[in-house]
């Protein structure tokens, strides 16, 4: 329990104010507390800072001290440094004598705090107002009433824990609005006993949990108030645990989780090495490795503790690197070879987080990329790549670059699970220009579980994955394309938590691959590109609730956010040529449609119906966008619409009143589908095709359907579909299925209790 020291304000006659300091304690009985040499002071804090006194006049000093347990330090010494100029007594009262500066030391345990003691001559100073012990006054002093009427306070509030601290700022305004100097100020705590002033320039530290309110007045007149709000809250550390090696270094940071992360400074903390020949911590988090081993960096503060594992892991002895440092690589210009650096130890195991400084002796000749280890030819020519690493000698690499090339037909294409495709690689001249087959080459995939390749260059996907398909010349360096193997659509599932992506495969329905699913954030919306090499999708990964649009590869790598409003983005959709990307946002009010490059972009607003737009649908021939549109107000009622995606007038291709259409897609024939909602709950659910009235219809359901997807060939159909649950009427169950049109047979998913899905894609 903390003891704080109460300073107790008593004004005597004129103009002199004494202030004397008592202790507050229940009993006397706690006088009797282990020794001063017993506790480690760990918190001193003095107020003022600077004591002005007139010949003659007395004032006291406020003293808290606190050991590492936040016990009160009762054994306080002072002492004076000139004592012709001031004496102190031994409850921390000052007497001025003659006129001048000296020095007060505040002493607890090995902590101290100095004070500046200035003794000026003239009249004595003005009597301070009179305030109680519960409300200890602060003043910056007095003078005459300048023409100020109004305070403001920045911050206009503070949240502190338990002995943080933090300045407040007054700026005096005047009747006009006008800024004016800052006048003489008195400061005063309402509740010293939960938030006190530690100087006359308004710092306030926390004292203990509960609310209090910092006043300040100006001689005019002009108050304002600041409320203190003091929480017993808990801290947290930028890391779980480190891995360093002998002679790194990393910087640990704390922050209140429960206010906004919040940063804490670090020297409101002790920071320890449990062994500390393994490494050191300094007083500003700074944690550096010394020897190999295991230990904890303690941190304690605020009547806290936080433990973080750091192993320090042996040096490095040597480089494991590909290709071997003694070979000259040959590089055709305009093509890439990809370098392998893996630091290890005298017994070859891997060390991961070295750092490695990379340089090309001319980089007019080649470039190199550190973040992937891939080196790209730029002109004929010859240059080095070194690599360096603390403690070791630069070695590197000879790189001839050619001036012909050899370059693959495709570097980058994405296949199913049974498809296959050939890959042609062809000799081109510097001037981009082919020049003949490239023939006799040994053809290479990095992953055979993904992706096989033949002799001859024919790739056939087996499994999704990545691998990279790699034609090696004689005497020169491969030329790669990327494969990506892709699942036969996308969705997006409750299955790991939060809504992540997932792919699946018709071969093997029941198992979920995932490509962006993670605890931290949902991501929902994935779409591939027309070439299934790049998919888009919305998650709230950079906000609470507040989702984005990303890009990335078809596997989920590589992820690029493409907007940043705080506005809910969503419901990406690509167009045919991969440039551009429809999708739906909240930034003007109502949820409307808007378009933007795949850069993120030139973004504009495309509708502007009354009740908003949404689920939008880009025409194969790209000229078109489709969508549910809101005639009115958000009342239910949704209809179809459809616009030139280059903008115009959106027109209604549905106008029924007595159901609701939404969900369209295109055929691959540019004929619109959609979703037509049941009248009644005895009418089915239906997918149906524009014109086609007497056809019946693409899909029936009994069940609400709530996300329908075509294959971009028209031969698929999947779709999503609830229904009340047998167990809790107000909660629904999902269904998943999809059918091939031509034969009708159908494939059912079987989903996880619980499990929510939507947003299925081909």
């Amino acid at each position: 329990m903390v003891w704080p020291l109460l300073p107790v304000i008593t004004i005597t006659g004129g103009s002199k104010i004494m202030t004397r300091i008592r202790f507050a304690l229940s009993t006397l009985t706690l006088l009797a507390a282990a020794p001063l040499a017993a506790q480690n002071v760990t918190e001193l804090y003095v107020t003022p800072d600077t004591l002005r006194l007139e010949p003659g006049q007395r004032q006291g000093v406020t003293v808290q001290a606190f050991d590492e347990a936040g016990n009160a330090i009762l054994a306080v010494k002072f002492r004076v440094a000139d004592s012709t100029v001031a004496r102190v007594a031994a409850n921390g009262t000052v007497s001025a004598g003659r006129r001048g500066r000296t020095t007060l030391t505040v002493q607890a345990g090995q902590k101290t705090h100095p004070v500046l003691i200035v003794v000026a001559g003239g009249t004595p100073a003005p009597a301070a107002p009179v305030a109680s012990a519960a409300a200890p006054v602060v003043s910056a002093g007095m003078g005459p009433p300048p023409d100020i009427a109004k305070l403001v306070a920045e911050p206009a509030s503070l949240t502190l824990l338990p002995s943080e601290r933090a300045s407040i700022r007054i700026t005096a305004l005047r009747a006009d609005g006008t800024a004016d100097p800052v006048p003489e100020l008195i400061w005063r705590s309402l509740q010293p006993g939960v938030a006190a002033l530690t100087d006359s320039a308004g710092t306030v530290a926390g004292i203990a949990a509960g609310q209090a309110v910092i006043q300040v007045i100006a001689s005019s007149g002009a108050t304002v108030s600041v409320p203190i709000s003091v929480a017993q809250t808990q801290f947290a550390l930028s890391n779980d645990n480190l891995l360093l090696s002998p002679g790194e270094a990393d910087t640990l940071r704390a922050t209140v989780p429960a206010l906004a992360n919040r940063p804490l400074a670090p020297g409101n903390f002790q920071w320890t090495a449990e062994d500390p020949t393994v490494l050191e911590v300094t007083a500003g988090g700074v944690v550096r490795a010394l020897a190999p081993g295991r230990t904890d960096v303690v941190v304690r503060g605020f009547l806290q503790e936080r433990r973080i594992p750091v192993v320090v892991h042996r040096r490095v002895a040597h480089f494991q690197v590909a290709p071997r440092l003694a070979d000259r690589v040959r590089i055709p210009v305009q093509t890439t070879r990809e370098f392998t650096l893996i630091p290890q130890t005298a017994d070859s195991v891997p060390i991961e987080g070295v750092p490695i400084s990379w340089s090309v002796s001319d980089t007019s000749v080649a470039g190199f990329d550190p973040a992937t280890g891939v080196l790209t030819a730029r002109r004929p020519g010859t240059t080095t790549l070194t690599f360096a690493a603390r403690g070791f000698v630069p070695k590197g690499w000879t790189i001839d670059v050619l001036p012909g090339a050899i370059v693959l037909s495709r570097t980058r294409l994405s296949l199913r699970p049974g498809d296959k495709t050939g890959l042609i690689a062809n000799f081109v001249d510097d001037q981009g220009r082919t020049v003949g087959l490239a023939t006799g080459l040994e053809w290479v995939t990095s992953n055979a579980a993904v992706a096989r390749v033949t002799p001859e260059g024919t790739v056939e996907a087996l499994t999704p994955g990545r691998a990279t398909i790699s034609a090696q010349p004689r005497g020169g360096a491969p030329v790669q394309a990327m494969v990506m193997v892709t699942g036969d659509l996308l969705v997006s599932s409750t299955r790991g938590g939060k809504y992540g992506i997932y792919t699946l495969v018709a071969g093997s329905p029941e198992t979920f691959l995932p490509v962006v699913a993670d605890s931290f954030a949902n991501s929902v919306d994935a779409v591939y590109s027309a070439d299934r090499t790049r998919m888009l999708f919305a998650s709230d990964r950079f906000g609470s609730g507040n989702f984005d649009i990303f890009v990335a590869d078809a596997d989920g790598r590589n992820p690029v956010r493409l907007t940043t409003d705080p506005s809910v983005d969503q419901q990406p959709a690509w167009t045919p040529d991969g440039a551009h990307v429809v999708f739906v946002s909240g930034r003007s009010g109502a949820r409307q449609l808007y378009v933007m490059k795949i850069d993120g972009g030139e973004v504009r607003q495309l509708t502007s119906l009354p009740g908003g737009a949404e689920q939008p649908a880009v025409s194969p021939d790209g000229a078109r966008v489709a969508f549910t549109g809101y005639p009115g107000a958000r009342d239910g009622q949704t209809d179809v619409y459809a616009m030139p995606l280059e903008g115009g007038q959106a027109v209604a291709v549905t106008t029924t009143r007595d159901r609701r259409e939404e969900l369209p897609f295109f055929f691959a024939s540019g004929e619109l589908g959609w979703v037509e909602q049941r009248k009644d709950k005895n009418d089915p659910d239906r997918v149906v095709r524009q014109g086609a009235a007497t056809v019946p219809a693409l899909l029936s359901s009994a069940l609400s359907l709530e996300g329908v997807a075509l294959s971009r060939d028209g031969a698929r159909i999947a779709w999503v579909a609830t229904r009340p649950s047998e167990h809790n009427r107000n909660a629904l169950e999902f269904t998943f299925q999809w059918r091939t049109l031509a034969s009708g047979a159908e494939t059912s998913v079987r989903l996880l209790p619980g499990e929510r899905i939507t947003s299925p894609a081909f």
